[in-house]
């Protein structure tokens, strides 16, 4: 009943939202494990996505992004992927508010017909996947391995299991699926198909996305356990810089906007802070060039060994 409930709430909310002079008849969603996720993975996606009016685009942040960090560094980062959309569409007003989606309260930041969903979990340390001190080393990868319940960084609420967390994630995009009116559903999230780099041996082991961060494939083994019934692009994070570049174009100029957009947002407060982080441009020489996924249409199983697509 909670959750038929929360739907409602976050549909009608939802609906409002995207009301306009084009109404949105296509839903794109974009999980991923932290603030920047999107734009150095599928930037050029979502930026095209973001330009059609008749597309609804929808960005949840399973994690804070915050690196173990009390400085203000996940504030800074939350606000650069604000940003990051904010350059695609030009100059809109925020709307900041609260939802509460199966008992736990989500912020959601409105720009124009995109929406953006803060869970706030705590970072789970790249190569290692157990968390940090300054967050009683809790996380995702802990979560789905151990059953060990994870908090917010913000205090607000807590996952007590790996179904809560992505019955969670499932129920905002069913609840904005409503919204557009049961329109097709694209969903873009890490390929759950590797081993993460936790493993000294991921690089040997099969899998289209190996040597991921924990948080990223542990957001795309999320996402695998509901997303059957969407279309599915699965994206290489980490690994795609070891293959060619493969964007050029205005995908590669928009893709650029979106991740510079973030950088420089997040350097101006983390200027304010004290502690001014520059953009990374060994990020961008990473992965800035290159776009690489596959693809599952809707009630295609996503089977345990894939076909990568290279």
């Amino acid at each position: 009943m909670r959750l038929a409930s929360t739907l409602l709430l976050l549909a009608l909310a939802g609906a409002a939202a995207a009301q306009g002079p084009e109404a949105p008849t296509a839903l794109a969603v974009y999980v991923g494990g932290h603030p920047d996720d999107w734009q150095l993975f599928r930037g050029n996606a979502a930026a095209a996505d973001l330009a059609d009016p008749a597309r609804r685009v929808v960005f949840v942040h399973a994690t804070a992004g915050d690196a173990g960090r009390t400085d203000g560094w996940w504030e800074a980062r939350e606000r650069g992927a604000l940003e990051a959309v904010r350059v695609i569409l030009g100059p809109t007003p925020l709307v900041t508010d609260v939802v509460e989606v199966g008992g736990h309260p989500v912020v959601r930041h409105t720009l124009g017909s995109s929406a953006s969903y803060m869970l706030r979990l705590p970072d789970g340390r790249w190569r290692a996947g157990d968390g940090y001190p300054s967050t009683g080393n809790e996380s995702l990868s802990q979560l789905r391995d151990a059953g060990k319940p994870v908090s917010a960084v913000d205090g607000s609420t807590t996952y007590a299991s790996w179904e809560d967390f992505w019955g969670t994630v499932e129920a905002i995009v069913e609840a904005e699926r409503a919204a557009v009116a049961g329109a097709p559903v694209t969903v873009h999230a890490p390929d759950y198909s590797g081993v993460d780099n936790a493993d000294p041996d991921c690089a040997s082991r099969p899998g289209c996305n190996p040597c991921d961060h924990p948080d990223h494939t542990a957001v795309g083994d999320a996402m695998r356990a509901f997303a059957e019934g969407y279309d599915r692009v699965w994206w290489v994070g980490y690994d795609a810089q070891s293959l060619p570049e493969n964007l050029d174009g205005e995908g590669f100029r928009q893709k650029g906007a979106a991740f510079f957009g973030y950088a420089e947002a997040v350097r101006e407060a983390t200027a304010r802070n004290g502690a001014e982080a520059a953009p990374s441009l060994d990020e961008w020489r990473a992965w800035g060039a290159r776009d690489y996924v596959r693809r599952v249409v809707r009630r295609e199983p996503d089977v345990d060994a894939p076909v990568c697509e290279r």
